[in-house]
């Protein structure tokens, strides 16, 4: 419980949202069980006043009080139960309402990089169920747990007043029937997380399965990851039915030793009849409030997998609140110029480094290709300059103003980007490209597709610029999809151009016409371009080599093939020939872009 306490306060505190219609709604319920155990003792106070010797004529008109006592009880307590669910729910829902709201404006302000390291599935299954589940136990089992725990507190109040011994009689096994839940509470809980996580990872596996199911069939291993997916289930299956026992057995043992309370009463009711005597009155009462007491207290049990699920989904959304959002600027005017400078930047992923010191500058208006062996570090130093994560010492600068002085908003509307996996929506192609520059009007999004070679293919879908491409482009071909990236960079006209591996995935053909198309896109700008095809770049002011996270070579292909050192290996083994090329091995190739 106290768990429970806890994952509650910090959702209200996280939300940002008061809760006092909430406790309110709580204060009402309250209130609404009090009128409904009222009737109880109303009715024990007017049976001992009808049993007292007296006049027997008089006997009638006695229950006429307690009759209109009754319907002001019931009405009392229609009111109270509608006062108290419209408060709960509507606090209840603008809380939640409120903490989704901060959880998602936290998500779009962590790195990007950060969300990259969490699979997909997971991350929905996190952001959505757990999300649910927390918005439900606000709106609906909190009142039913408070309630659960008023009603057997007010009765014994009362019940006490009139003869504590009965009540203690009956609630003397309770203290047990709390040890016997909590015994198992260590191992259900372990239990619990192992399943959640098993769940968690097995949502992950079924929409990694579902987005490539395509490439599983033509690979011939659908039925591998169908094997694999029953695995999953098998064990899923077993650790929830683990969890099931640790909590059902200690839920059943706390419910049997508690109603063994119904027994203990009995031998003191008897005892006290036969030494002392009892009131028929008393006795009667509690006969009929010892159920009503023990029954919500056996009903809080089983809320009790429903409050450690809440518990546990709200540690797993607080792990992403407490995920270090990337630090916001305050500097909103765009830098003078559009230089990047590297100083002196080292970066690593946990305790894993990835860049060592890396300093250099690239120009404005030229092109800085990087290159290097496969992870040598080339896409996570263009991943700095888009701060999808932060270095961890160093600084980069654009136009001489440290990246992490600007905006997040001025700094990416000075950037352009064409990577390779290209991130499309499931709307129409002119939707699709206007992402580069809201607001752009038709005439504009079809010129920025014919400078990106794509409005002949375009045109050629059966709705022409009005056709949905699929979720992520899967209508599309990858060099039509990364020609669309293209032409939404150019509809940006941003003057500084992040290229990551743009033609590394695409045929022939593809190939050509997106180095047309970058060449058109490139001219003017400060380029940064992260390339595996090393004839693609060799026209660049600038070339990077990169070995292990090192700098390990700069200059020109001229000067590198002269310097005769890791350039001219990599140079050699796409070009197929173990001869020094001279320089006129770069004939025929494609342009500078």
């Amino acid at each position: 419980m106290p768990d429970f306490v806890r994952a509650c306060l910090r959702v209200v505190r996280a939300s940002g949202h008061s809760a006092a219609q909430i406790h309110a709604g709580l204060a009402l319920r309250v209130c609404e069980r009090a009128f409904a155990i009222a009737p109880y003792f109303l009715a024990w106070f007017w049976l001992a006043r009808s049993m007292a010797p007296g006049d027997a004529a008089g006997a009638g008109r006695i229950w006429l009080t307690p009759v209109l006592w009754l319907g002001v009880l019931l009405a009392g307590q229609m009111v109270f139960s509608y006062l108290s669910q419209m408060s709960s729910f509507l606090g209840s829902y603008a809380l939640t309402i409120a903490y989704r709201g901060r959880l998602i404006d936290h998500l779009q302000r962590l790195p990007p990089g950060v969300l990259g390291r969490q699979r997909v599935g997971q991350l929905a299954s996190v952001v959505t169920d757990d999300v649910k589940r927390m918005e439900d136990v606000f709106t609906h089992l909190t009142a039913e747990l408070l309630a659960a725990l008023a009603v057997p507190l007010l009765f014994a109040l009362a019940l006490a007043w009139i003869d504590w011994r009965l009540t203690l009689a009956l609630l003397a096994t309770l203290p047990l029937a709390v040890l016997a839940l909590n015994g198992a509470n260590r191992f259900f809980l372990a239990r619990g997380r192992r399943k959640q996580a098993l769940f968690l990872d097995t949502g992950g596996l079924l929409v990694e399965f579902v987005t490539g199911i395509r490439t599983l069939r033509l690979f011939h291993r659908a039925q591998a990851w169908l094997r694999r997916l029953d695995r999953r289930f098998v064990q899923l299956r077993r650790h929830s039915m683990g969890a099931e026992a640790w909590g059902g057995g200690s839920i059943q043992a706390y419910r049997l030793v508690l109603e063994c309370g119904l027994p203990v009463l009995l031998v003191a009711a008897g005892m006290l009849a036969v030494r002392q005597g009892l009131a028929q009155a008393t006795w009667l009462l509690f006969v009929l409030a010892a159920c009503r007491l023990l029954d919500p207290l056996l009903d809080a049990a089983a809320y009790l997998v429903e409050l450690r699920a809440m518990v546990q989904g709200e540690a797993r959304l607080q792990r992403l609140l407490d995920e270090p959002a990337m630090g916001e600027g305050r500097r909103a005017q765009p830098p003078a110029g559009h230089a990047v400078e590297y100083r002196g930047v080292s970066f690593g992923y946990g305790a894993e480094p990835v860049l060592h010191d890396i300093s250099f500058r690239a120009g404005e208006g030229g092109v800085t290709a990087i290159v290097g062996p496969s992870g040598a570090g080339k896409s996570s130093l263009l991943h700095l300059l888009a701060r999808f994560h932060d270095p961890q010492r160093g600084c980069i600068t654009l136009g001489g103003v440290d990246l992490r002085e600007l905006r997040s908003d001025t700094l990416y509307g000075q950037l352009g980007f064409v990577f390779q996996d290209v991130q499309l929506f499931d709307g129409s192609v002119m939707e699709n490209v206007r992402i580069g520059r809201d607001g752009a009007s038709d005439e504009e999004v079809i010129a920025a597709c014919r400078a990106a070679c794509c409005d002949g293919f375009v045109r050629r879908l059966p709705d022409g610029y009005a056709t949905r491409v699929g979720e992520n482009g899967q209508r599309l071909s990858g060099g039509e999809r990364q020609r669309l990236s293209i032409a939404r960079a150019l509809l940006k006209d941003a003057p500084v151009l992040l290229l990551d591996e743009a033609t590394a995935s695409v045929d022939p053909q593809s190939q050509h016409e997106i180095q047309q198309a970058l060449s058109r896109l490139v001219a003017g700008r400060t380029v940064i371009v992260v390339a595996h095809r090393l004839h693609t770049v060799r026209h660049a002011e600038q070339i990077l080599v990169l070995e292990q996270g090192r700098l390990r070579e700069r200059g020109t292909h001229e000067e590198l093939l002269a310097a005769n050192g890791l350039y001219v290996e990599l140079w050699r083994e796409q070009e197929g020939t173990e001869r020094t090329p001279g320089p006129d091995d770069d004939r025929g190739h494609a342009g500078r872009a």
